[in-house]
Parts: structure tokens; sequence; C-alpha cells
């Protein structure tokens, strides 16, 4: 009977999270590059009970829903999202890497190595400490840890600060396995006095180009 009673606590408490990160607590919102028209006059199956496999719901089911439907932390390549002390970030282009420098860490056999390159906006009235901001990747299709790589030749590290009314662009080096396809799921993570950690982080997807 505890055990039975522990669950059922453990279900409720999950439960009142889930509803604590809905509407209450949003960081910001999208702001969509494209109107993200359906591409096609029929619908795929994109229901709760939907046949489809993982990596063909995302090819159909994400870009058949309008973009002004889809929720505010998810976003395509080119997106923006804005946070509500004025904070921009967009991701500008997920691109495969084909350039290194001598001492460069370099995809192993079987990986795409990538950078995804962004922009953050300070629309603030302070500098922006850059270093309480955190950017992650994972594979979008099928899953997969990417392995980040040591890249020097055209890479810019989000360290330091940027004044207000300014724009910083930054990158990240990274590879994945061929086998997770050449898609890339983004998030973007902010850890200073204004962030809601009930709320969810914005995700950006992509296709490694």
């Amino acid at each position: 009977m505890h055990a039975r009673t522990a669950l059922i606590t453990v279900a409720i408490l999950a439960a009142t999270l889930t509803a604590c990160a809905g509407a209450d607590h949003q960081q910001g919102k999208a702001e969509r590059a494209t109107a993200g028209a359906p591409s096609s006059s029929k619908s795929p199956d994109c229901g709760p009970d939907s046949t489809l496999s993982q990596s063909d719901w995302i090819d159909q089911c994400s870009s058949a829903t309008p973009a002004d439907k889809q929720p505010n932390t998810e976003l395509a390549v080119g997106d923006t999202f804005a946070y509500n002390d004025g904070v921009k970030v967009t991701i500008t282009n997920i691109r495969r890497l084909t350039q290194f420098g001598e001492w460069d860490d370099r995809p192993e056999a079987g990986q795409t190595g990538y950078r995804v390159t962004w922009s953050i906006t300070n629309g603030t009235k302070k500098p922006l400490d850059l270093d309480q901001r955190s950017e992650s990747e994972q594979g979008a299709t099928n899953g997969g840890e990417v392995t980040m790589l040591s890249v020097e030749k055209g890479s810019r590290s989000m360290t330091g600060r940027i004044a207000p009314a300014q724009t910083g662009t930054f990158t990240s080096e990274s590879a994945l396995d061929k086998t997770y396809g050449t898609k890339v799921v983004v998030t973007m993570t902010r850890m200073d006095e204004q962030a809601d950690l009930l709320a969810e982080d914005p995700h950006w997807t992509g296709t490694i180009n």
C-alpha cells in the first residue's frame, strides 16, 4: 500500500509541475521567419494514436502544422525567440563542417561534423552576461547524443557580455553519428535571475546543410 501511495503522489506532483509549466510560465514568444503553411492538401496522421514512425512524424507533421499554431518554444532555423526581458535569440544556420585548422578536432568516420550559428540581441538596458546562458544539441530524427568538437577556425564561443542594443554572433561545433540522420535539435537555456525554472526552454529543429 505504501508503494502504491508513493506512486500516486509522484504522479500528482508530475501533473502539477506540468500544469505549472503552462501558460503562466512562458519565458517569451516565437517570432517566425516564415508562415509555415501546410505542404499538401492531404493532412498526415499527426494525432496521439498516429502510426507514423518518429522520423516520418518529424518530416510530415512538423511541416504540416502552421507556424502560428506551433508552441512558442518549438522553432525552426531562422526563427527568433524573444524573451520577456527584451533579449532575442535566433538560430541562423546549421552547416556541415568542411574546413579545419591544423590542431582542430575532426569528426570520426561515420560522423557528420557541423556548426550551429546563432545571434543574440541584447534588448535590455544593462550588459548581458553570456556565461549565464548555455546551448545544447542532440539528434532530432532518431535521437542520439552529439560529440563536441574543438574547432578554432571560424568559431566564436558564447562568452563575455553583450552591451545594451548590441548583437553578438556565436557558434558551436559538434559531430553526430550518421545513423542518427542529419536533423538536430538546438536548445537554449538561461540561468540568470530572470530565468523561470518551470518554463520550457526554446528548441530549434533544423537539418545539417
